[in-house]
């Protein structure tokens, strides 16, 4: 195993001597945490979701992860700085990739349903009285069970594109099955309301917004052409989605998904 050449909040990423790569989790990662992405991406990237093939579980010195393909390529975050003018394609590239995603069906991923059902005793949904939870719940519980993947933090630093022009994703750790709507009405959050690097200066963050806007409307526009998705729809799945979000626990999000989950809460089963 060589130098690390990446690193992200929860592991590192090594090259391999075979040329492959390992996410090898930090020393205090939970192991289930682990072993729940390994799983998610390994039913992925079996199912042909991912763009690359994933390998064995392994263990170093107490630290877990796993070995998966070597994507030489930069993520759609940092394309518009090897080619500028990919900025005026890559919401369009990013629909088509979630398309791809949204093609493959399973029963083994975790039912998005019960994900949403568990984070109801979650700590982050504290804000919500007995009652309200009591309400979501039955909500939840009379939604259709859906089998389409989800990856359910599906953005631009999440999709790698290599040298061939060939998208891959990557941090599958979220992911779960269930109706696209769900992952679609998250998409609306991602694009409108989360929160946009923390450390950048207010005009930085103007920039970032404008930025995030105009690749917003390339990416509903594309996704939409393609496979159209009523907006009734998706607003009928969006309790799922903020639920999911606000088990992030983003202090930025907090008081928006707060008053929108109460809102939908009233809304649908008010």
């Amino acid at each position: 195993m060589s130098e690390n050449f990446a690193r992200g909040r929860s592991a590192e990423i090594f090259r391999t001597e075979d040329g492959k790569i390992l996410k090898l989790f930090f020393p205090d990662y939970p192991r289930q945490y682990a072993e729940k992405e390994y799983r998610n991406t390994k039913i992925a990237a079996d199912l042909g979701c991912t763009g690359m093939s994933v390998y064995d579980m392994v263990e170093r010195d107490g630290r877990f992860g796993f070995i998966m393909d070597y994507v030489d390529g930069v993520s759609q975050n940092d394309m518009p700085g090897k080619n500028p003018l990919y900025l005026f394609r890559g919401g369009k590239d990013l629909a088509q990739c979630h398309i791809r995603v949204q093609s493959k069906h399973t029963k083994e991923l975790d039912d998005v349903r019960q994900v949403c059902l568990d984070l109801l005793d979650d700590g982050t949904m504290a804000f919500l009285s007995a009652e309200e939870k009591d309400k979501a719940a039955a909500y939840i519980r009379s939604l259709p069970e859906g089998d389409t993947v989800l990856h359910l933090d599906f953005h631009t630093g999440n999709v790698l594109v290599d040298k061939d022009g060939q998208c891959r994703i990557i941090d599958w750790m979220t992911a779960a099955r269930g109706d696209r709507a769900v992952e679609e009405a998250l998409m609306e959050f991602l694009f409108s309301e989360a929160e946009l690097f923390p450390e950048a200066t207010d005009l930085q963050r103007t920039f970032f917004r404008l930025v995030r806007g105009f690749v917003g409307k390339q990416f509903f526009k594309e996704y939409q052409r393609l496979t159209p998705l009523p907006a009734e729809e998706i607003d009928r799945w969006r309790l799922l989605a903020l639920i999911l979000r606000r088990s992030w626990n983003i202090e930025f999000e907090r008081p928006y998904l707060t008053e929108h989950i109460r809102r939908l809460i009233e809304k649908y089963a008010g």
